[in-house]
């Protein structure tokens, strides 16, 4: 009996996993339609509304995301699993374009960045004794963008689970968002309370995942709720941007490097990382274009 429990459960296991597979494999790379946003919907940067159901799962920037909306606001939900993901995404933030005219530009869209975190707080974090990965930029500057625990037992759960908590120490200091082109204002920084009903809020779920939720005003990038047509959107992992490198694997005269320091050890990198550090990976922005129109309930 004890036996044939076992094989049950273990069928219902892989059964489980098999499905879990299939649903990731479901869905597509871009949205492929517009969604009517929840009801009783509220930007606070918690997977509630959308039951952890997203509508695209999108290989290049390595997210989950739905786009919806109702006859107020466009509403952005994005999730990302993986921890390096994550770290890269509070490196650089993540910038929405939408272009009303449904042209695939950047430069003639409205955009929105955030997180917009600040690097000196980043420098700080990390906590005593553990690992701290440091890119080191010119003029003396350095911010610390991954941590973890000291010693060379600490298992991928453990490092994960440190990079969470700096990460939601992190989020904690965020208090702007960055924007260009809305029609309601000319401010290029706003606070996360601003009065133009813009929000854009994240957190780190108990699971270790980056969960990022915008609002934005249809009367604010120019769109009627009752327009039919179609816009284009594209959504950037914009990376750590810095002076002096051009992300292209090559140094900026000699004044960037990868420093990483703690458990025991230090070394240094150009371009690249130690370890489970990919380097490359951090400062390489990466974006998908899409195209959206609006629904009606």
């Amino acid at each position: 009996m004890k036996m044939k429990l076992s094989k049950l459960s273990l069928s219902s296991l892989l059964l489980l996993a098999f499905s879990s597979a299939g649903y990731a494999q479901k869905l597509p790379d871009v949205q492929s339609k517009g969604v009517y946003a929840p009801a009783g919907i509220r930007a606070d940067g918690k997977n509630t509304e959308w039951n952890d159901s997203f509508q695209a799962l999108n290989k290049s920037t390595n997210i989950y995301y739905t786009m919806a909306n109702d006859e107020n606001n466009l509403y952005v939900a994005i999730k990302s699993t993986d921890a390096a993901n994550n770290t890269k995404i509070l490196a650089g933030g993540i910038t929405l374009s939408i272009n009303p005219d449904g042209k695939k530009k950047e430069k003639e869209s409205i955009t929105l960045t955030y997180p917009v975190v600040n690097r000196a707080g980043m420098r700080n974090g990390g906590g005593a004794g553990g690992v701290r990965r440091t890119v080191t930029m010119g003029a003396g500057g350095s911010m610390t963008v991954m941590g973890g625990a000291s010693g060379p037992q600490m298992t991928k759960l453990q490092r994960d689970s440190m990079m969470a908590e700096m990460q939601k120490k992190q989020l904690a200091q965020v208090k702007e968002i960055k924007i260009s082109g809305f029609k309601n204002t000319t401010d290029t920084l706003i606070s996360i309370y601003n009065e133009y009903s813009i929000k854009a809020v994240a957190s780190i779920t108990k699971e270790n995942a980056f969960f990022y939720e915008i609002a934005i005003p249809l009367t604010a990038l120019g769109i009627t709720a009752d327009s039919n047509k179609e816009f284009a959107y594209n959504i950037k992992l914009n990376g750590l941007q810095m002076q002096g490198f051009d992300g292209g694997g090559g140094g900026g005269g000699g004044n960037v490097s990868v420093r990483v320091s703690g458990g025991g050890g230090t070394f240094g990198s150009r371009g690249g990382g130690g370890g489970n550090f990919d380097f490359q990976a951090l400062i390489s922005p990466t974006d998908f274009w899409g195209k959206y129109t609006l629904v009606k309930k």
